[in-house]
């Protein structure tokens, strides 16, 4: 799974959802991202396991569940029940990930871990073998409208050096657009979430130029 676009629903319109998927579905989208706030974790509440059933039955695209919530064992099961292909855990959510992290697993979904912009890469270290992938915020989670944190460059970098030769995907996630999704790539990151400048004007034009970028200088 290299060089994925993942729109975040998050940004889709939601009163006409099934066309918003109609159209990912047209154009060759194979991941679609959904966050889950709880208002602790972040201030913002948003889905969750019925939204992800809900859109379960609408495409047979895989889901990237990202839990932006306090203690996220209370959820993780209906999480799974409900579908979730991908479930991504802060590692500033709780004490629990390692269980948290197997349960995910013996599922046969995939598990990863999420670092806020101020949590150091060096926090994964002992986790390293028990996930399939690294969620890189660029941006605080669950803030909108904040610029690209450019400092996340070398953090992704950083990731993927200690990753070494695990098979394990680096995402990033927040304010990816055209200018700054080919430097996240050279980086190393492989799945790039995107919100706003997707959905913002021409969903095709705009997928269209971020695939463009992905593919200069291969």
């Amino acid at each position: 799974m290299n060089n994925i676009i993942a729109p975040s629903i998050f940004a889709a319109d939601f009163g006409n959802l099934k066309s918003e998927i109609k159209k990912m579905e047209e154009n060759g989208i194979k991941l679609i991202h959904l966050d889950i706030m709880d208002g602790h974790f972040v201030e913002k509440m948003a889905f969750g396991p019925d939204h992800i059933k809900a859109i379960k039955s609408m495409t047979d695209i895989p889901i990237d569940v990202h839990l932006m919530v306090d203690k996220p064992e209370r959820i993780i099961g209906s999480v799974i029940e409900a579908g979730a292909d991908i479930i991504t855990l802060h590692v500033e959510s709780s004490v629990r990930l390692n269980s948290c992290l197997e349960k995910i697993k013996r599922s046969g979904s995939k598990a990863g871990l999420v670092l806020s912009p101020q949590t150091s890469e060096e926090t994964l270290k002992y986790m390293l073998d028990n996930i399939d992938l690294v969620l890189i915020m660029t941006i605080n989670p669950g803030e909108a409208n904040l610029g690209f944190n450019r400092n996340m460059i070398q953090k992704i970098k950083n990731t993927k050096k200690m990753i070494g030769d695990r098979d394990i995907l680096i995402e990033v996630d927040g304010s990816i657009d055209d200018n700054n999704i080919k430097y996240c790539k050279k980086a190393g990151a492989n799945i790039f979430v995107v919100g706003s400048y997707l959905f913002n004007g021409d969903f095709i034009y705009n997928l269209n130029n971020l695939k463009r970028k992905l593919e200069e200088n291969e």
